[in-house]
């Protein structure tokens, strides 16, 4: 492309921003007093392997990445509603043979709700999330990803109720690693 430099348009892996893309999903549950809430989870996760910009990484086993998670996330319990929002965090990713690696996370980011609940203001809320799980490599760049989080959602006081919601999910993704 004109007008892009040559830096830009390289696809050395050393130049690029982000070094996995993967897509994540997953059916949540978590009890509110209207019932069970139940989000199905989209998420497109976009992490940046932080050797690049800290060298004393690079002597590291494992894979350290801070990472961005924009999502777009229907409910379908207690009844149609929605949430959106996006995470920031890091994840540690150690390999345990050429083809599997675990890893740890920890994520969190604004997020709105709709769903109304007596326990929880819908609207702005900010949405927290630890996990682990499972790296299985198809081939050298491409991984299926199977893992658990836990994630809790409230205002942080900005407005009453916020009792917060929990929800426990079992995920399952698809990367591709540059």
């Amino acid at each position: 492309f004109s007008g892009i430099p040559a830096s830009a348009a390289d696809n050395t892996p050393g130049e690029r921003l982000f070094s996995e893309s993967a897509f994540i999903t997953c059916v949540g549950t978590a009890n509110i007093p209207e019932g069970h809430y139940q989000p199905i989870l989209l998420i497109w996760h976009l992490g940046m392997d932080l050797k690049k910009y800290f060298p004393k990484l690079k002597d590291q086993t494992g894979n350290l990445s801070f990472f961005i998670e924009p999502q777009f996330n229907p409910v379908f319990d207690p009844k149609t509603d929605f949430e959106m929002g996006v995470g920031v965090g890091l994840q540690y990713r150690r390999p345990l043979t050429d083809k599997l690696s675990v890893y740890i996370l920890g994520t969190t980011g604004p997020h709105y709700i709709s769903v109304v609940t007596t326990n929880q203001a819908n609207g702005f809320i900010f949405s927290s999330a630890v996990g682990a799980g499972v790296y299985y490599f198809l081939t050298k760049d491409s991984a299926l990803n199977v893992g658990y989080r836990f994630r809790h959602m409230s205002n942080a006081g900005l407005q009453n109720p916020n009792g917060g919601i929990d929800n426990h999910f079992a995920v399952i993704g698809y990367s591709l690693f540059f």
